[in-house]
């Protein structure tokens, strides 16, 4: 490690080098290419601000480093980290560039061509069509968060990025995985890249799995439920979509429960306040949409809760999980599931993952059936549908067997769904009486 690197090391009271940083070190000298595999929590960000350091001509006051991250939450923490390089050495210029912030005070500071620019996709294009900022002089171009990239639509925006970027530059992926979409640009801009691999132990994430049935109560409701029975140093419930993320946390409110959103209709202005107020832990609870909570770098998460699998793709529950049990401590994923997830959970069971079903009762989560492992079960028929059943038909018309079925398929739901009302309307009578009676108590 060059003095930069030392310092920086000492900086940041590090006792020892994670082996992604000690094998990008020992890379950067061959200045090829580089594909690491490596999750959060696996001291990624500074491994690839090491590289950058043994790379940077402080002397020279021409852009050297590009670091583009998928969100403005990542790209500012990037930028925190990297701030102690300018503790060290206040020659080292380092800009920031990220959506919300004013244009015209933005552009004065790329036009004097800092060693190091840290900004989104979408803000890089804007930066592109000024023509303030020369990309001849860059050195190494670190893409963070790489498959997340390509999941929510931003590759196009990187692949253009890239296509400006000159041959002799170093590009540095920083991927959990390479997924079969990434190939294409892997092979288009990467020239023989060396894989990097972690291999750290210590800091592979311990994450206890646990399923707990929805069965016929509304979503917010369960969440309360699994929020009241545990103590969470910090959580995060995840919802598949901004419409859900903030009917959790109004309901969730409306009980008493301080928590904040982070999801697409949040201002600018309210994600650095909510970031803000999670890292002062002043908060115990998030309610969040996976793209913003991807951009959320925070080892303290203790419990994640999944409002349902991820509907789109189930790599997210990967990502979402990966957000607590980091860095060697305990974690708790706790997915609340319903009929419609049996299929995610058992593509995610013939992955590895072991499950723990657990129940909530007195307001304690205590073990549970599996109640997954029993699908099939001899039913006594309907009365009603035996009648269909049994319905004579002197003359079978075509499509009399699928008409059949579908009236069965009918009738059968229109029971569920009035069966589904009635005990609702019941639970939802006998908690609100339990919760008043405790309030009242308390």
């Amino acid at each position: 490690m060059n003095h930069l690197n030392q310092e920086l090391f000492r900086k940041n009271h590090f006792k020892q080098l994670t082996s992604v940083q000690e094998k990008v070190l020992k890379e950067i000298p061959k200045k090829r290419d580089l594909i690491v595999r490596s999750q959060t929590g696996t001291g990624k960000t500074h491994a690839f601000l090491f590289a950058i350091n043994e790379l940077l001509d402080v002397e020279s006051q021409q852009t050297q480093a590009i670091i583009i991250a998928p969100t403005r939450e990542l790209a500012m923490q990037i930028y925190d980290f990297a701030k102690v390089m300018q503790e060290i050495n206040n020659q080292i210029d380092i800009t920031l560039a990220i959506g919300g912030m004013e244009n015209s005070k933005l552009k004065p500071k790329l036009a004097k061509q800092p060693h190091i620019v840290i900004s989104t996709p979408g803000k890089f294009i804007d930066i592109l069509g000024w023509n303030t900022l020369r990309l001849d002089t860059v050195k190494a171009v670190v893409i963070d968060e790489t498959d997340m990239m390509l999941d929510y639509g931003f590759i196009d925006e990187v692949d253009t990025i890239a296509s400006r970027i000159q041959d002799h530059a170093i590009f540095m992926l920083y991927s959990a995985t390479i997924p079969q979409g990434l190939r294409s640009f892997v092979k288009k801009y990467l020239h023989n890249p060396i894989e990097i691999f972690s291999e750290e132990e210590v800091l592979k994430p311990r994450i206890t799995h646990i399923l707990v049935n929805q069965r016929h109560r509304d979503m917010n409701e369960s969440v309360l439920d699994v929020l009241t029975a545990i103590n969470p140093l910090l959580a995060i419930v995840f919802a598949n979509t901004k419409t859900q993320a903030k009917e959790i946390a109004e309901y969730l409110r409306d009980y008493g429960i301080d928590c904040v959103e982070i999801h697409g209709d949040v201002s600018d202005r309210g994600r650095k306040q909510v970031v803000s107020r999670i890292h002062s832990k002043k908060i115990r609870y998030i309610v969040a949409t996976d793209l913003a909570a991807r951009g959320i770098d925070l080892p303290e998460i203790s419990h994640v809760i999944n409002a349902g699998m991820p509907g789109h793709d189930l790599d997210f529950y990967t990502h979402r999980t990966g957000r607590t049990g980091r860095s060697g401590r305990e974690g708790y994923a706790i997915s609340i599931v319903g009929d419609k997830d049996q299929s995610a959970v058992n593509k995610l069971l013939k992955t590895g993952i072991q499950f723990q079903f657990k129940r909530v009762k007195d307001g304690v989560l205590e073990d549970a059936r599996p109640f997954y492992a029993v699908q099939k079960r001899t039913k006594k028929l309907d009365p009603e549908v035996v009648q269909v059943l049994n319905r004579k038909n002197q003359k079978v018309k075509p499509g009399y067997k699928k008409k059949r079925k579908q009236e069965i398929e009918s009738m059968m739901q229109r029971k569920r769904r009035d069966m589904i009302r009635a005990e609702i309307r019941d639970q939802k009578k006998a908690r609100a009486k339990a919760r008043q009676q405790a309030k009242e108590e308390w």
